[in-house]
């Protein structure tokens, strides 16, 4: 019996050295690396005031084919051709299914693969209602103690108008790219980007185009954010999750509610959304870990010490994770019922009840799969399952080895000089435009360079969108920084 318990205190003992030792060189250093810092010389001023202008206009987009509204669209194009005249006139463009744009700016050495960065015009709408919550009227643009204010401000003026900056400085400054470099701003990614940048990605194809990289929103820099991380951290979006959205619904006879049957629509399609709700997907560590790891030290010893262990703790992390809403959205593909729909009146048994349940699919997971576990949760023939609107697979994943990554994140070290700054791989959790362009490039890289602290990250689709004037102005940098770097 003794030896019997000395084997297994060795054995317990062995395994606690190499979950010790598997964290320590699981923690990368939160330095990466010395770099010169970038001189970039800017309007900065010009560049706020052009920031704020564009947020006037309600450029919100619409579901469905056909042009977006030419009342707020049309005007806005013609903003950025008399706010960036060397872009428009010394570049190549070209409008695509109604108000994008595909921006060409030709290279001096062809054998070089372009690149290609990507942001959207359009924004959504401000939830009726809310308008007096808004600090500033949420399209007046106005710019108020370094803080630029309204609808678009991050999600996504900033990253067209920080675009057309860079270039626009780059032109005047008689820089000529070896490499090719294209421009593409879609006028319909918050609805799907069915019109604008899927026919631009067709289009690139079409004509044999073959990326080298490419760049959209996504990720960001963040202060505030990360637990455990005193700096900034730069968050790269290597791929991004997919979006599905199922309507379940239930038929009835209806009638008054005096009188109700077993189970009624309203009823039925409930048990439903429950059984899905309380069955979450399983967790992944595989993406989240990877972004740990590259935190260094700093982050808490008990997260570190269970992604540098997945062999071991996959299993059980479920019951070791902080309540954390953020982190596990990246671990999971994640379940909201989001809309729901009944009777008209109180005392009415509802003819046909519906609820909608929005799912963001982790890498390995398909639209398919999805529906097929759900289907099994509901176990009910009298629940109808169909898809709700779009649907998104999930991105590929980019390498961080790969070219672009590499030359983003020393573009962004090199403008923001803070000796705690770690840039770090995440998975982006929204949908954006780049999962469109995977025919033409497989390195499609996530990031908006624009700081976020809490109070900002309140704003994307939310009330008071607003962006710093140094977070804004350190954007336009990294653009441009990026091209020297990548095109030069």
């Amino acid at each position: 019996m003794k030896r019997i318990l000395l084997i297994l205190a060795a054995g317990l003992l062995l395994l606690l050295v190499v979950l010790l030792l598997r964290t320590q060189l699981f923690s990368e250093p939160a330095s990466q690396g010395v770099v010169e810092p970038a001189q970039v010389l800017l309007d900065e001023s010009g560049a706020v005031n052009r920031l704020a202008g564009a947020l006037r206009f309600k450029t919100i987009s619409r579901p469905g084919p056909g042009p977006q509204n030419p009342a707020t669209f049309g005007p806005f194009v013609e903003y950025l051709k008399s706010s960036f005249p060397a872009v428009f006139s010394r570049l190549q463009v070209e409008t695509v299914g109604g108000y994008s744009l595909l921006i060409r700016w030709p290279g001096s050495d062809a054998s070089l693969k372009p690149i290609l960065l990507l942001s959207h015009m359009d924004v959504v709408p401000v939830i009726p209602g809310t308008e007096k919550l808004w600090i500033h009227p949420p399209f007046g643009g106005v710019v108020e103690n370094g803080v630029v204010w309204g609808r678009g401000a991050l999600d996504d003026k900033s990253g067209v108008l920080g675009i057309l900056e860079a270039v626009e400085t780059l032109l005047r400054q008689g820089f000529v790219p070896e490499r090719e470099i294209y421009l593409a701003f879609g006028d319909d990614e918050e609805v799907g980007g069915q019109q604008g940048a899927l026919a631009i990605a067709k289009l690139l194809k079409k004509r044999g185009v073959e990326l080298e990289f490419l760049l959209d929103e996504g990720g960001a820099i963040t202060r505030g954010i990360v637990p455990g991380m005193d700096g900034p951290v730069a968050l790269i979006g290597p791929a991004e999750k997919g979006y599905l959205s199922l309507s379940l619904s239930a038929q009835d006879t209806g009638g008054h509610s005096s009188q109700p049957p077993t189970t009624t629509a309203a009823g039925r399609v409930a048990r439903a959304v429950e059984r899905i709700q309380s069955q979450p997907f399983p967790l992944s560590m595989e993406f989240t870990g990877e972004f740990i790891s590259h935190l260094g030290s700093d982050i808490p010893f008990v997260q570190r010490l269970l992604f540098a262990n997945a062999w071991l703790f996959e299993p059980f992390i479920g019951h070791f994770l902080p309540e954390n809403p953020a982190l596990v959205a990246g671990m999971r593909t994640t379940t909201a019922p989001t809309m729901l729909k009944g009777s008209v009146k109180d005392n009415v048994l509802p003819i046909q009840a519906q609820a909608v349940i929005n799912f963001r699919i982790l890498p390995g997971e398909t639209s398919a799969t999805v529906t097929d576990r759900v289907t099994a949760l509901v176990d009910d023939p009298l629940v109808s399952i169909k898809p709700y609107g779009f649907v998104s697979e999930p991105s590929g994943v980019s390498s961080t080895e790969s070219y672009g990554y590499q030359i983003l994140s020393r573009s962004i070290r090199e403008v923001i000089q803070d000796p705690q700054l770690v840039v770090a791989p995440r998975l982006v959790i929204g949908a954006t435009d780049a999962r469109h362009f995977e025919s033409v490039t497989d390195s499609s890289l996530r990031f908006l360079g624009v700081t976020l602290g809490p109070e900002e990250l309140k704003g994307f689709h939310g009330t008071n969108e607003r962006v710093t004037v140094e977070g804004y102005l350190e954007a336009v940098k990294i653009y441009y920084q990026l091209l020297l770097n990548a095109a030069g």
